[in-house]
């Protein structure tokens, strides 16, 4: 078992190949959110992530993702939050594999579009909320780049 401070556990998962940061630890990491909750990965095998403790299989129908499949790794100072499934969009930021802004806004919105019959409306108005605030920022890069040139 590794030491599970938070940092470390990031630090960690990101030599793994196949592990994308996404949701909010791929903004935190960008620097759109400024606390690290819980770390949110994407990964196609978790048989990568044996070092780190068992994989508790949770969700297997989940709203989130394109195969529906999630897991969690709870540690003493933060849970591992994983979405089993192919590489999203992803760019490398300071040496970690972060989920693209787009990405996550176009998975916001197709989680609002196709899954909402699976939603309550507390996880609708959540979702739409960070999908505003994404969007928002994306707008606020675009125009703090366009007043640059």
């Amino acid at each position: 078992m590794i030491n599970d401070n938070k940092f470390e556990v990031l630090i960690k998962l990101s030599q793994i190949d196949d592990v994308v940061f996404v949701g909010g630890t791929s903004e935190f990491i960008q620097g759109i959110k400024k606390e690290l909750n819980d770390i949110d990965i994407s990964i196609k095998e978790i048989s990568f992530l044996k070092n780190f403790g068992y994989v508790h299989k949770s969700f297997d129908d989940s709203f989130y993702g394109l195969s529906g499949q999630r897991g969690f790794i709870p540690l003493n100072s933060v849970l591992i939050d994983i979405f089993i499934d192919e590489k999203p969009q992803y760019k490398i930021f300071n040496g970690f594999k972060c989920q693209t802004l787009q990405s996550m806004i176009s998975l916001r919105e197709n989680t609002l579009v196709f899954n909402s019959h699976k939603l309550s409306e507390r996880s609708k108005t959540k979702i739409d909320s960070n999908l505003q605030r994404l969007k928002l920022y994306e707008l606020n890069n675009i125009q703090s780049a366009n007043w640059q040139l």
